[in-house]
């Protein structure tokens, strides 16, 4: 797990930098899925479902609380992957290099199952961001090494490329973007007719950095180099672990799957974090390799969060467990090579996917499924940076997309009250607990 990793910040996914040769080489060697999104965003909600394999609607975590304690309660008659793994497999062991039970709203979610759970911050005190990718391999490295000999299932967390950025020097300086002259980057130019770098933004938008570190705890500018550059130093603990697999003799029994919770707008739609449903911030990577993955090069259906888990139960074989909104994604050429459309949830926003064509649905206080004005229509394939939005334009493909949204929606509620009535923007911290005592 990377936090924070566009996918088109990749070589493997179209990026001109070098960026990633370690995860590059996966997925030369694997199997790449170029159309991987998000179930739902940002961190607490993208996790949740990868570990659930269900949608926020069903798991009803779209916050994330890291800095407010007792806002969500998430429900524990909910079994998360590494539960499953114990109830089908007991003989496996589970562990998580992790310090999500660092933030402010403890999310239980991600600790239960794991026989160890390795926080590598080593304190109570409510911190998230601030965990260099090198202080879990110190950890990691040597417990790979002392359980080698037995059947795991190991959940890693990298915070890098998140802010604050705070990789080691010798990961710094390795990308220079010259201000205000463009021949440094790809330029290209989209059937809309503007200019664009890929990664970047629109030619005329390209955030250009900031001359001193964003916040306290960030030892660098905050830069697209610098982002990259945390790409890079994650790439290369990633080669530190198949190093050490591979010396400890089983890296050819191990698969390896490698995605992020979200992606970065770095200066593209007015923001530099990670809000809304745009490209940049729901395409993620998703690259499986190893043992049990037969080499494919590309996979283009679209995929999600939600098939992760599904997936890894497959892997291991286990099939009794309960049901899932996601599907796995073997056998490679199986069903999730039929899916033509997807769904993507975030707080306050919702929206549909099909045949790169996006609807961005966003709520009003109300989940009114009238036409918003804020609501938003894309053509991705012609315009990849999502600058024109032809909601007006083209009213009828618009209305369709957002029935297709509604009719997934009400489906999936049966009846129930939606949860973004409770935690859409505006509403405030509703911990599930009380929605579900509404709802009864």
């Amino acid at each position: 797990m990377i936090d924070t990793l566009r996918a088109d910040h990749l070589g493997c996914y179209g990026y001109f930098r070098n960026t990633s040769p370690t995860i590059d080489k996966l997925a030369e060697e694997g199997v790449r899925f170029p159309n991987s999104y998000a179930s739902s965003v940002a961190t607490g909600p993208g996790f949740s479902s990868i570990i659930t394999g269900l949608t926020a609607l069903n798991h009803g975590f779209y916050l994330t609380p890291y800095d407010v304690p007792n806002a969500i309660d998430f429900d524990d008659d909910i079994p998360n992957l590494p539960e499953m793994i114990w109830d089908g497999r007991e003989e496996v062991t589970t562990a998580a290099f992790d310090n999500l039970i660092n933030f402010r709203s403890h999310m239980d979610q991600f600790v239960r199952g794991f026989e160890y759970y390795v926080n590598v911050t080593r304190t109570s005190d409510w911190l998230h961001h601030h965990v260099v990718g090198g202080d879990v391999n110190d950890r990691l490295l040597p417990w790979i090494e002392s359980h080698s000999d037995e059947d795991f299932f190991l959940f890693v967390h990298y915070w890098d490329p998140h802010t604050p950025y705070n990789q080691p020097d010798e990961y710094t300086d390795l990308f220079h973007h010259e201000r205000g002259n463009i021949s440094d980057l790809e330029l290209r130019r989209s059937k809309e007719g503007y200019e664009y770098v890929p990664g970047w933004g629109k030619k005329d938008q390209i955030f250009e950095g900031l001359d001193k570190p964003g916040e306290e705890a960030e030892k660098h500018p905050r830069s697209i180099d610098t982002y990259d550059e945390e790409i890079r130093y994650t790439d290369h603990l990633i080669e530190e672990v198949l190093t050490k697999l591979e010396k400890t003799q089983i890296l050819d029994d191990t698969t390896l799957i490698v995605t992020a919770d979200h992606g970065e707008q770095l200066g593209q739609h007015g923001m530099y974090g990670h809000g809304g449903l745009h490209e940049p911030n729901i395409h993620i990577p998703l690259i499986l390799w190893g043992s049990g993955i037969e080499r494919k090069s590309n996979i283009e259906s679209y995929v999600q969060h939600v098939d992760i888990a599904p997936t890894i139960l497959d892997l291991m074989n286990i099939d009794d467990h309960p049901p899932l909104d996601g599907q796995s994604l073997l056998p490679l050429n199986g069903a999730s090579d039929d899916r033509e459309k997807i769904i993507v949830e975030t707080n306050g926003q919702r929206a549909v996917l099909e045949d790169k064509m996006k609807y961005i649905w966003h709520h009003q206080g109300e989940p009114k499924w009238n036409p918003g004005t804020e609501d938003e229509l894309y053509d991705v394939r012609s315009d990849p940076m999502e600058i024109n939005n032809i909601r007006d334009e083209r009213k009828d493909k618009a209305n369709e997309m957002r029935n297709d949204l509604k009719e997934w929606v009400e489906k999936q509620l049966e009846g129930k009250i939606d949860p973004l009535k409770y935690c859409g923007r505006g509403a405030g911290l509703t911990p599930v607990i009380e929605r579900k005592n509404r709802e009864k």
